[in-house]
């Protein structure tokens, strides 16, 4: 039973993911003190294990084809193989390792970049991971892997380019157009304050949501067997509704629910104060044009894509409406770079440990 110590990478990836993704539910809302930082976390917990446990394991299988291709996964054939031959529970063990490795590297790097209050993408570190081992292990003289791997690189690095400033122009247009037909209206009505509370509670609570259905099973995905077989740690269902892929799901929203219980404050505060000068009103359309940005992306693109970046994006954006002046470019470019080296310095990781262990591996 010590395979499932392995687990503990995952959960800890989980964890790291919320002490940074907390921001893009509440940090504007935080920072402009429209709601509490204690109020905004419970929420924020409760609505992730929410969206985890009703729709996270749709999105278990959202890493398998880079995982797979980049033989970090077993495929079908690799399982089929260990069967035939006897050597299933050598198989179980090598990929329980991997998806160590993966989350390891990946976590410790968000866990840095939190630290630093630098809001990254754990999803991101969690590919530029994956693709660090493939790049040492993968097949690239196969035609088909070389090719699928290229083009799922290429569509992953132009996503911190269009995600940040698509929000940024869906913001700008959003906060230009309120301020200046409708914000003073809205200032002006009798329960405003009221009004303003309740939306920033709403959009937040959605955007929770949808990082416990989007996020939950990336952390604890490679620990999830499709194949049933037992190739990997969790493969087993427990009733009708507990299936495999789902209890992989609630285990990922309970590990990043407890990350923002514990040590979100950091990112939050940056995110939502001190990239650029915001009303309470910008505030509320950033969640909505990030949220917004955050669908086109997937359906253009297919893809998922970091909503850190949309949200830093769209408070940018938003910034601007008020002038150049208004926006904190120092910090902005601090969070740029860390965009570009979490997932690079993962990567990096997981290189390093493949090196170290090629002759486990690829025995």
């Amino acid at each position: 039973m010590w395979i499932y110590l392995l687990l503990a990478a995952g959960l800890f990836m989980g964890w790291s993911l919320g002490t940074n993704d907390a921001a893009n539910a509440f940090g504007t809302a935080v920072a402009t003190r429209v709601v509490k930082y204690r109020t905004a976390i419970i929420i924020i917990a409760v609505m992730v294990m929410l969206g985890a446990i009703l729709l996270g394991n749709q999105s278990v299988n959202k890493l398998s084809s880079i995982a797979t291709n980049n033989e970090v996964i077993a495929s079908e054939e690799d399982v089929n193989t260990a069967v035939a031959n006897g050597t299933l529970s050598d198989l179980r063990l090598k990929s329980a390792l991997k998806a160590f490795i993966i989350f390891a590297c990946a976590g410790i790097t968000v866990f840095v970049m939190s630290y630093l209050k630098f809001p990254v993408s754990a999803n991101q570190s969690i590919t530029g991971a994956v693709i660090g081992w493939g790049l040492f292990h993968a097949n690239y003289n196969d035609p088909a892997i070389l090719k699928g791997n290229l083009i799922e690189i290429l569509e992953f690095m132009s996503t911190w380019l269009i995600n940040p400033l698509g929000a940024a122009l869906i913001s700008f247009v959003l906060v230009f157009v309120v301020k200046k037909f409708l914000e003073s209206r809205l200032t002006s009505m009798k329960g405003y304050d009221k009004l303003i509370t309740v939306g920033y509670l709403i959009a937040g609570a959605f955007s929770a949501f949808s990082i416990g259905q989007n996020s939950s099973a990336s952390v604890t995905a490679f620990y999830y067997d499709g194949t049933g077989a037992g190739a990997n740690l969790i493969y087993q269902n427990f009733g009708e509704y507990f299936t495999a892929d789902r209890i992989v799901a609630i285990l990922g929203g309970l590990s990043i629910a407890v990350g923002v219980l514990t040590f979100s404050k950091r990112v939050m505060m940056t995110v939502g104060g001190s990239i650029a000068e915001i009303s309470q009103i910008d505030g509320f359309l950033v969640i909505l044009a990030s949220a917004l940005t955050v669908l086109l992306m997937g359906k253009l693109m297919g893809i998922p894509v970091s909503t850190s970046q949309s949200v830093v994006g769209a408070v940018i954006g938003a910034g601007l409406v008020n002038g150049v002046k208004s926006v904190n470019f120092g910090v902005f470019k601090r969070i740029a770079i860390a965009w570009v080296s979490s997932p690079t310095v993962a990567g990096l990781l997981a290189y390093i440990v493949a090196l170290l262990t090629q002759g486990y591996f690829a025995a």
